[in-house]
């Protein structure tokens, strides 16, 4: 009699782990589905604790590599993304850096940045402030397309918007 009631509890117990498996697997999907970071062709206004700002792709263009460093990955050409940040109103200042930036080829591949001469580099803007910076990823095909994606937080697994551009 024991033992029918042991392999009862048993059954009772691995069904109850079945079922919470299924019902947190299907939340963590319901979540992603429902939450996809926005997809946008050159602007994006964006909410900080601080305030809000704005992030703008103004152009890519494809050029020859020169690099600044002799270690720099091997690269056909150099896609370089010209962007614009606005300060909206964060008191203390915005500065959105490379980092913040990955992108992939048509094909999904994740391209590497790369250290070309002559980039804008990032640098901190005021509240009602602009700047434009730049930066270069390593082209290896002849796509004309990125898919770029800025992170607010560079340890985030999610991006919080992605660029789609074409040249």
């Amino acid at each position: 009699m024991n033992k029918k009631y042991g392999l009862i509890a048993l059954g009772v117990i691995l069904l109850s782990v079945i079922i919470i498996l299924l019902v947190v697997g299907a939340t963590k999907d319901d979540t992603a589905k429902k939450d996809p970071a926005p997809i946008v062709s050159d602007e994006a206004t964006l909410q900080a604790q601080e305030g809000s700002y704005t992030l703008k792709i103004t152009r890519v263009l494809e050029v020859e590599p020169n690099p600044t460093q002799e270690d720099a990955p091997e690269a056909d050409s150099v896609a370089i993304v010209v962007y614009e940040y606005t300060n909206d109103d964060i008191s203390h200042g915005l500065v959105i850096g490379n980092n913040h930036f990955k992108a992939f080829d048509s094909k999904g591949k994740e391209l590497e940045q790369y250290p070309q001469k002559d980039l804008f580099e990032p640098s901190d803007v005021g509240a009602s402030g602009t700047f434009t910076a730049s930066v270069a990823f390593a082209l290896n095909n002849d796509d004309d397309y990125l898919k770029i994606e800025y992170y607010k937080d560079i340890s985030a697994k999610k991006p919080d918007v992605v660029f789609e551009q074409e040249w």
